[in-house]
């Protein structure tokens, strides 16, 4: 008797929830897809270099989005070739030059061209692979604090790309954007409390070799405190913060308080279990230099990654802003 007053009670309680409950709870479910589906397509208002006057301090989208259509004009930048080692080289260390030649009189600057050769071992799986290069190229440039100090934070990308691509989005968009944010802190008044550097490498795509011959052997990479990598695995969208740390929970203190986060645990998980086969430039900053970090990409419209697709017709004016990553800076 006792049993069968439990079942009654059991099947009285699955049934006792009101239909129009359910409705609403499915309801909720797909408004708050729709809510976070809305912000996920918010994107700042693209300024235009007409803009600049009235938003003196603010990214120039227009700008950002020239430097963009130069280096995609050149092609794919096949580490080796002309395009990449020449003219690449020889545009982006042109478009620096101008921007020292305007910069605010209370800025030290440094320009440096790294030709370097080495080699390592990084574990992939299952058995981990030894990766040699010669002559691979870095383009550097240091921005001194306003007192002399030895912590440095670095931002890299990188302007090779691979045979089958123009690279816009892997990864000219984001060497467009260093040189963008470049420009608006040299044109103000310098009061960093710490030196930023930017490298521009130039052999990413053949396994991480520029990135680990700046790493190792540059003069200033002893002084990297931390790294903000910024990469592509599609085209489009928001740059996603998918890799921190390791083990410093401070950079998210620091994120966190930007205008437009955005980020997201899973892509770490997946990375740091070793299921899959590639990795970024992070894990030679990582590995080889004992930074910290923010690794970032873009992951929108996967299959124009590595294709001919990924060009500058593909990448809309708002897509070329440094979405919550440039107060970091």
């Amino acid at each position: 008797m006792h049993q069968d007053y439990k079942i009654h009670k059991m099947k009285n309680g699955a049934h006792s929830v009101h239909p129009i409950i359910g409705f609403i709870f499915i309801l909720s479910i797909f408004c708050l897809y729709g809510v976070v589906y809305l912000i996920d397509g918010w994107l700042p208002k693209p300024l235009t270099v007409a803009d600049e006057k009235y938003y003196p301090s603010d990214f120039i989208t227009e700008r950002a989005q020239q430097h963009l259509k130069a280096l995609t004009s050149i092609g794919p930048r096949v580490v080796g070739s002309r395009e990449n080692e020449i003219q690449a080289v020889e545009y982006l260390t042109g478009a620096i030059r101008t921007i020292w030649q305007f910069a605010h009189t209370s800025h030290n600057i440094e320009l440096d061209l790294q030709l370097v050769s080495g080699s390592y071992f990084i574990e992939f799986m299952p058995y981990g692979v030894i990766n040699a290069y010669s002559n691979v190229q870095n383009v550097v440039v240091k921005l001194h604090a306003r007192h002399a100090t030895n912590n440095s934070l670095l931002v890299n990308a990188h302007f090779d790309s691979v045979s089958t691509s123009p690279g816009g989005s892997d990864d000219g968009i984001n060497c467009a954007i260093m040189l963008e944010v470049l420009q608006k802190h040299t044109q103000t008044v310098n009061n960093l409390q710490h030196n930023i550097i930017f490298l521009f490498n130039g052999a990413e795509e053949t396994g991480l070799q520029a990135s680990h011959g700046f790493i190792t052997q540059h003069k200033w990479a002893k002084e990297v405190r931390v790294v903000i990598n910024l990469e592509a695995a599609g085209a489009g969208g928001k740059e996603i913060l998918f890799q921190s740390g390791p083990k410093s929970p401070w950079l998210i203190d620091y994120y966190k308080k930007v205008p437009r986060p955005n980020g997201q645990v899973a892509g770490e998980e997946f990375f740091q279990s070793g299921a899959i086969p590639s990795d970024t430039d992070f894990r030679i900053f990582r590995d080889f230099g004992g930074a910290v970090g923010l690794d970032f990409a873009y992951d929108r419209n996967g299959y124009r990654y590595h294709t001919s697709f990924d060009d500058f017709e593909n990448i809309p004016m708002a897509r070329t802003n440094m979405v919550g990553i440039t107060p970091l800076l």
